[in-house]
């Protein structure tokens, strides 16, 4: 129950990313918010996939539908660490040599319209050093820009991409561990339930 549970919750989350990103960018930090969330949410799907993975015995093409789609959701993991979960220093300071013009931008932080600038920036440096020993980028086939147009449309074709491929996986997902549970009804509500609900008591959740 828990899995299922946990299962619809990213799920639902991921519906509702794809929901208002589909009615189109907007260049502000609201937009930019999602993003991030996006990043985040895929990334508990790649930790939560690692403990339903006794499923693909009954399942094959649960495991086959994930595998397609495992590179780019481990890029999003990532940046999700380096850039949203963790800002990590190196980060900053890479953006900084590489978008010089933060540095002549640092009058107008309070400014929410420059700072969707400084995190995309900063999220263009993090999606630059996503690279293999050799330089090449893991997941493009070119470093990215994007302020410029075909770079920006590149990255929000991933982003849908991963978005809508993770909703597809976890609606097959949740079907398949709907079946392992009993999902009761309203009619065979038992008060045991609600007894053991009042004699609950709270701990810390440890990491």
């Amino acid at each position: 129950m828990e899995n299922f549970i946990k299962a619809n919750l990213i799920r639902s989350d991921l519906v509702e990313i794809d929901r208002q990103l589909s009615n189109g960018f907007r260049h502000d930090m609201s937009t930019m918010l999602l993003v991030k969330q996006a990043l985040l949410t895929i990334t508990n799907l790649v930790d939560f996939e690692l403990s339903v993975r006794l499923l693909y015995k009954k399942h094959p093409q649960l495991s086959e539908q994930y595998k397609e789609n495992a590179k780019s959701y481990d890029f999003s993991k990532y940046l999700r660490n380096k850039f949203v979960g963790h800002i990590k220093p190196e980060l900053i300071m890479k953006a900084i040599e590489w978008k010089p013009e933060l540095s002549y931008s640092l009058n107008s932080v309070n400014d929410q319209k420059m700072m969707y600038v400084f995190n995309l920036f900063v999220l263009e440096t993090a999606i630059n050093s996503y690279v293999a020993q050799d330089g090449k980028h893991k997941i493009f086939e070119s470093e990215t820009d994007l302020v410029y147009p075909p770079d920006f449309e590149r990255f929000l074709m991933y982003l849908e991409t991963i978005i809508r491929s993770a909703i597809k996986f976890l609606d097959e997902l949740c079907t398949a561990l709907g079946e392992t549970i009993d999902i009761p009804t309203h009619q065979e509500q038992k008060l045991e339930h609600w007894q053991k609900a009042g004699e609950t008591t709270f701990e810390f959740i440890k990491k």
